[in-house]
């Protein structure tokens, strides 16, 4: 009897069953039934989950064409670039598990030693012929680990098809994965973006939280501890967008409620890890609202963790009042952001764009305090 991984390795080595289930449309009936006539409904099956995942990984993981993966391995997967940006810090010759490796995607960029462990038998089969790494399939939480090991592990936060956030949530439990801290030299816990290090207050050792950003997201949370921690009790901002991180201890940018020159709108991450008030402070840039996130400087500070905005004008967040700002200004064509949902950016954009060319503006819709205000922006570098 075939095992599951034999389905998955004769599937992915039959290029005739995956070209023909990439040309076909497998919820027609009569095309299904031509499929079935050369293969099993578990190896077509096997096929459309494996076109799918590589579809899914284009953009994200390296060799997407060729990995061998389901589609939900490929959704929790790391991608190729975290992955390495993470595996610069475990250069060491020590032992070095993965736990929860899942389809491989962190094992793949971690040190050669390292060794991928997953509960799913399946998983483990695929990290490894992902990696090329060894794997193992035991539980984590039992496994022994070496005093002087490093580990870095992905907890699963799904039930089901939704996603979940809280620390209270991830299996292994919390509870047991501060047990794991405790038995070895160090390592890295990937996390939900939404963590703040309040979160951690029972903590088993010293750490370092980090947020990641790419492609204008913040799509990781890491949990730096123990020998790994390079910044301990730090925050970390990284993107991968600009290939730069920032680190610090978050410090409130001064309160200014005057709108002038420039509204900076910081990267994802350097606001996640709320750093965003130190970097604005080098350029004396202040926030016009406590906690708005948003910046205001009388300079362009030219700084590449923040998208500039010029201030061309401010009035009342009312429809027809940013109408006869915009008519003067010639623009026929805006953006709209906000900030704590104060308006419908969708609607206004409808509302307020009449043509599809022509110059750019960008207006901001803020409520500041008990004033609701619009502020129409040219983004730097817009002509």
């Amino acid at each position: 009897m075939l095992i599951k991984s034999d389905v998955w390795l004769r599937a992915n080595k039959n290029i005739e069953l995956l070209k023909a289930v990439q040309q076909s449309n497998i919820v027609d009936a009569a095309v299904m039934s031509a499929l079935r006539k050369k293969w099993s409904i578990e190896e077509i099956s096997v096929a459309v989950d494996l076109l799918d995942a590589r579809k899914r990984a284009e953009n994200k993981l390296e060799h997407a064409n060729t990995i061998i993966a389901d589609s939900v391995g490929v959704q929790q997967a790391t991608s190729t670039k975290i992955a390495r940006h993470k595996a610069m810090r475990f250069v060491s010759k020590d032992p070095i598990y993965d736990l929860c490796c899942g389809i491989g995607s962190d094992l793949a960029a971690l040190p050669k030693q390292t060794v991928g462990v997953d509960t799913d038998s399946l998983r483990c089969w695929m990290a490894n012929q992902n990696s090329g790494k060894n794997t193992t399939c035991e539980d984590v939480c039992l496994m022994h680990l070496p005093s002087d090991a490093l580990i870095h592990i992905d907890p699963s936060r799904r039930r089901g098809e939704k996603r979940l956030h809280s620390l209270d949530a991830m299996q292994p439990s919390i509870e047991d994965i501060y047990k794991m801290t405790s038995r070895c030299a160090g390592g890295c816990i990937k996390v939900s973006p939404s963590v703040n290090a309040e979160d951690l207050e029972n903590f088993p050792c010293s750490f370092e939280l980090e947020y990641i950003e790419e492609n204008g997201r913040v799509v990781q949370g890491v949990i730096w501890f123990g020998s790994l921690a390079h910044n301990v009790g730090q925050v970390t901002a990284t993107s991968m967008t600009l290939r730069q991180s920032v680190t610090g201890i978050p410090k409130f940018p001064p309160f200014e409620s005057t709108i002038r020159g420039w509204i900076l709108e910081p990267n994802p991450a350097l606001e996640r890890a709320r750093l965003h008030g130190n970097t604005g402070n080098k350029y004396g840039a202040t926030e016009p609202s406590p906690q708005l996130g948003l910046l205001c400087s009388p300079t362009h500070p030219k700084s590449p963790w923040f998208t500039s905005f010029e201030v061309l004008a401010t009035t009342a967040l009312r429809l027809e009042k940013v109408a006869v700002v915009l008519k003067t200004l010639g623009c026929t064509k805006v953006e709209v952001k906000t900030r704590g949902k104060t308006v419908d950016p969708n609607q206004w954009q409808n509302e307020l764009s009449t043509k599809s060319d022509g110059t750019l503006l960008t207006i901001f819709a803020l409520r500041l305090g008990k004033k609701r205000i619009a502020v129409i922006t040219r983004r730097h570098g817009q002509p």
